[in-house]
């Protein structure tokens, strides 16, 4: 039996245009309810019943009757009948359009927002004008509470749990309406008209589109816009004109449009045909149960209580009609003529905000100076030229006074009141007007919003967020320079601006020069735009420059390059702009003063990195070379807060950083403000000094990275002398020398030598430890006379200060032979050395490395003066001690392997010298890293032995790959690098490769000319 209903328990109207249509859409009902009694206002004829727990009216248009307006009349008949109707489905047949959403007969289209439109748009409703048809109007989206159902219920078909077959299934014994019985789904070319007929039986086959047949029968559904029109499209070009005018269109119909302002409602399509002339009734049956099934499917997902807790239509619509305001625009600056580019950030936003509605706030973070707030401007226009339902609301966050003032603004233009004493808080009243549907729709900036107490609130007292509206009918986009600003406001909406790229930033220029032939010189503009940063503000500033001044780019680049205070001079000069805040910081120097304040009043540990980051180089700063902060989560939050703020960025996952460098030098200009650029670059010569690494080869990779800050913080001129300074000069000497750099290894090393003996007495030990690096560089450098008489200089000190058998004495003497054999004086390295061995015979063991090292050097020395014989018995000698106390990979024990190599090689022991050069060449091999120098000199040497006992392939190729490897982690002008290029010379001749040797000997020769003194005995 029945059920009988009173009419407030009827929640879903439910409209249908056609009879097939409220046929299938009955059978899909739960249950059917007693039909009640007619209003006597009403003409429709309603059918009742319940699906998924709703209750439901069903009604259908007037036979013969379709169209808008029928449409309109229906509906608004239905909810003056049932005026606890919270919502509607019109639910049918429409015209599908082909398109890459693959659309074919028996498929679903439901109507939902996209690219700027409801949801339903009214294709043919508009003006005439001389040169076109002009569209007008604008159609409300579906209910909230739909749009979540959809969601929902596209998430149930992801998963696999749609129930569509089992709904169709319930209708399988009307034959009318089963799928296999409305025939072949055949598409025609747009432009074929049908020949004639009620079938396309005379149509040309040659016509047909060739489509990729499903796999299956299942219901595909489509989602977006809807066409609704007064009249049934029947054209296939009309029809995708038309589409691609709305941005793609998937179906076409006759009724929707006349119900969407005035009864909320889904539209949900069977597609029977394609919308062109080709037309038939055939599918009308099966498209019919396909949106019922649909429909139904939608309905039960959404819980009825959330259907009761919703306004009714007719409190919605009046909700709607209260906005008698037309749309409001309270927008600071002019349309900047002069903006150019960021298609790709406004598109974001366009897709974020405006077409697929997935969030409602837009954060737009990035540097000051990046452009963010002309981004902001410029999407506000793009808005109100393209969405005129907008109202356009602009709050720049500088201050609370800034905020009321724009609050003022629009409680102005909006006649909201305020009473009469003023002691109502104008932000407040502000919020609950944008929070209440009467507003309408709109968009909020927030412009500048880098303050967190001001943005937040500090105690009892209230942030700008607190006065923030919040409403299902607005949009809000905050600028900000802040990351923590942005992810508070806007979550993980965020959009990150960077800097132009080279196109936007030359057609910037471009549009801004009074001159526009300076930019002629497409090399000159890469250069000027490579020095800004190819940042907006920079550029602005520059061009404002450039026509204040009348100068060429060339003489701008020339005073960029020129000294720092020239730079300063450029970067904080103002200039004026219209689209841009009166008393703002217009230069770029300044802007980030405030930011900088900021950090230091908020996160002095920031503070204080960031001063000492603006005194190293501004790229590829490792963590390591920080100064330490404990603990260590104290160190990550200063890092995030300068990461936060844009102005440093780490590199990947690696603990490198880069501050930008026009930060770099704002940071300069702004502790030189403070007057504390002096400490600041004390305390970081203090710091790195303490912190660099020693030359050791293991240290390589550290101090590798370390150098070019070193370097930047000892070019600076100070006005004390900082004793740390001097320390660091030496140890960035010692790396350049073993990195090759020999010239400014030998500067660095004078200077530090130079310092010392100015401030230290001629017997201290840090004084002849200066001078000793100093003649180790001015050997390396071929300045081998110099030295001697250096080292000369520290043996007899040494000799006055130190016992005879002092190490300190003995390894001066030491180094004093190796210049002696340098500079020729062979006979008194000899003697020299015969002296330091028998010392060390007094005084140290047999294995003491020190005593071998001695040794070693003699045998080195007997070679060079012709006593081989001497050479091989004494290094013979070595290796055996050494191999008793020494592992075999021990890196003395194998230098003094390769040595003894060396010898034999002298000797004419070849063969010998073969032998143990490639035992010692595979125990490095098993040990030491690819480029490790000591494997690299023993190949070296092993390549030497081959071409010298006739092996010139395997000399040619150990060399190749020799040169190759230190090609990789060698300057040019290294010396290894060099010499072993010098020996491949010599392979590819005895090899008869003549030209390559050639070239690479007048490439050697080249690099030593420009690296080498030229008194250099290799040059």
């Amino acid at each position: 039996m029945m059920r009988r209903l009173r009419r407030e328990e009827y929640t879903v109207g439910w409209v249908c245009a056609l009879p097939v249509e409220l046929a299938a859409s009955q059978e899909m009902l739960d249950e059917e309810h007693e039909d009640l009694e007619q209003n006597e206002n009403d003409n429709n004829l309603y059918a009742l019943g319940q699906v998924g727990g709703h209750n439901i009216v069903l009604a259908c248009l007037p036979a013969g009757q379709t169209g808008i307006g029928s449409a309109a009349v229906v509906a608004t008949q239905l909810k003056a009948t049932f005026k606890w109707i919270r919502f509607g489905l019109m639910v049918g047949i429409g015209g599908g359009v082909p398109s890459k959403e693959d659309i074919r007969l028996g498929d679903v289209v439901v109507s939902q927002p996209y690219q700027g439109h409801g949801g339903v748009i009214q294709y043919d409703l508009g003006k005439t004008t001389p040169n076109r048809f002009e569209r007008t109007g604008f159609l409300n989206s579906p209910p909230q509470i739909l749009l979540s159902a959809v969601a929902r219920m596209r998430a149930n078909h992801l998963r696999r749990r749609s129930k569509l077959s089992e709904h169709v299934s319930k209708i399988q014994g009307l034959s009318e309406f089963i799928r296999d019985n409305a025939g072949p789904d055949v598409l025609y070319e747009a432009s074929y008209e049908h020949v004639g007929g009620h079938s396309c039986e005379a149509c040309s086959a040659g016509q047909v589109v060739n489509r990729q047949p499903r796999k299956n029968n299942k219901i595909m559904i489509h989602h977006g816009t809807i066409a609704s029109g007064n009249q049934v499209m029947r054209d296939g070009t009309t029809r995708d004109e038309v589409s691609r005018d709305f941005g793609g269109v998937l179906c076409f119909e006759m009724e929707a449009a006349g119900l969407m302002n005035s009864f909320p409602c889904l539209v949900v399509r069977g597609i029977c045909d394609y919308a062109d002339s080709h037309k038939n009734k055939r599918w009308q049956a099966y498209a019919s149960v396909a949106a019922a099934a649909c429909a139904k499917e939608l309905l039960s997902v959404i819980p009825p209580a959330d259907v009761a807790g919703t306004r009714t239509v007719e409190e919605t619509i009046r909700a709607t009609s209260e906005r008698a305001l037309p749309p409001s625009y309270n927008i600071p600056f002019p349309r900047n003529r002069r903006f150019v580019g960021r298609s790709t950030v406004l598109k974001e936003l366009t897709q974020k905000l405006l077409m697929d509605k997935e969030c409602q706030r837009v954060a737009l973070v990035g540097l000051g100076g990046i452009g963010k707030t002309q981004v902001a401007l410029e999407f506000a226009y793009t808005v109100k030229a393209s969405w005129p339902e907008y109202s356009i609301f602009w709050v720049p966050a500088l201050s609370m006074e800034s905020m009321e003032q724009a609050c003022g603004d629009i409680a102005r233009i909006r006649g909201i009141s305020q009473a009469a004493d003023d002691k109502e808080d104008i932000k407040e009243l502000v919020r609950q007007y944008l929070n209440n549907e009467a507003a309408g729709q709109w968009l909020l900036i927030v412009d500048n919003a880098d303050n967190m107490e001001l943005l937040f609130g500090t105690g009892q007292s209230k942030g700008i967020a607190d006065y923030l509206p919040q409403s299902e009918n607005g949009l809000i986009i905050f600028t900000t320079r802040h990351q923590e600003a942005a992810v508070s406001l806007a979550d993980s909406d965020i959009i990150e601006l960077e800097e132009m790229n080279r196109e936007e930033a030359v057609s910037f220029l471009e549009k801004s020069l009074v001159r526009k032939h300076l930019l002629g010189n497409g090399t000159t503009t890469t250069e000027l735009l490579d020095e800004l940063t190819y940042l907006p503000l920079a550029i602005a500033q520059a061009v404002a420059y450039l026509n204040t001044n009348k100068i060429s780019i060339l003489e701008y680049l020339r005073l960029l390059r020129n000294t720092e205070q020239d730079i300063i001079s450029l970067m904080s000069q103002g200039f004026r702009d219209n689209t841009r805040y009166k008393k703002s910081e217009n230069a770029v120097a300044r802007t980030w003063l405030v930011s900088f304040d900021q950090i230091r009043d908020h996160d002095r540990v920031a503070a204080d990195l960031l001063s000492f980051m603006s005194c190293i180089e501004p790229k590829a700063i490792p963590h390591s070379i920080l100064p330490i902060v404990q603990p260590e989560e104290r160190m990550v939050r200063a890092i995030g807060t300068l990461c936060a703020y844009s102005f440093v960025v780490r590199r990947g996952d690696e603990d490198i950083y880069d501050i930008h460098r026009l930060v770099h030098l704002a940071t300069r200009i702004w502790i030189e403000k403070h007057g504390i650029a002096a400490e600041t670059m004390e305390k970081a010569i203090r710091h790195v000094s303490k912190v660099f690494p020693s030359a050791e080869y293991t240290n390589r990779a550290v101090w590798r990275e370390y150098l070019t800050h070193a370097l930047r913080l000892l070019r600076v001129e100070l006005d004390e002398d900082v004793k740390k300074r001097y320390t660091l000069c030496l140890k960035v000497g010692e790396c350049l020398l073993e990195d090759g750099r020999i010239r400014e290894a030998v500067a660095w090393f004078e200077e530090s030598y130079q310092w010392r003996k100015n401030n230290l007495a001629e017997e201290h030990p840090s004084r002849l430890a200066s001078q000793h690096k100093l003649a180790s560089a001015y050997q390396a450098d071929g300045q081998v006379k110099k030295a001697v008489e250096l080292l000369e200089h520290i043996v007899a000190v040494d000799a006055k200060m130190l016992a005879e058998e002092h190490p300190h004495r003995l390894d001066s003497q030491h180094e004093l032979t190796m210049a002696y054999q340098a500079d020729g004086q062979v006979k008194k390295a000899v003697e020299l050395l015969e002296y330091i061995v028998a010392i060390d015979a007094k005084v140290l063991a047999e294995e003491h490395p020190s005593r071998l090292a001695s040794q070693h050097e003699l045998a080195s020395a007997y070679q060079a003066d012709g006593q081989v014989k001497k050479a091989v018995e004494l290094l013979e000698h070595v290796v055996a001690v050494q191999t008793k106390v020494l592992a075999e990979e021990h890196p003395s024990r194998l230098t003094s392997q390769h040595e003894l190599a060396r010898t034999y090689q002298a000797d004419g022991q070849v063969k010998k010298a073969v032998e143990l050069l490639e035992h010692v060449v595979a125990v490095q091999t098993k040990v030491l890293a690819e480029e490790h120098p000591s494997q690299l000199t023993s190949q070296h040497g092993l390549a030497s032995a081959y071409r010298v006992d006739g092996q010139i392939k395997k000399a040619v190729g150990l060399l190749e790959h020799v040169v190759a490897v230190q090609k990789k982690v060698l300057a040019e002008e290294h010396p290894s690098q060099l010499a072993s290029q010098h020996e491949l010379v010599s392979a590819y001749r005895a090899d008869g490769q003549i030209k390559k040797a050639v070239e690479l000997l007048e490439h050697v020769v080249a690099v030593q000319k420009k690296v080498l003194a030229e008194e250099h005995p290799s040059d």
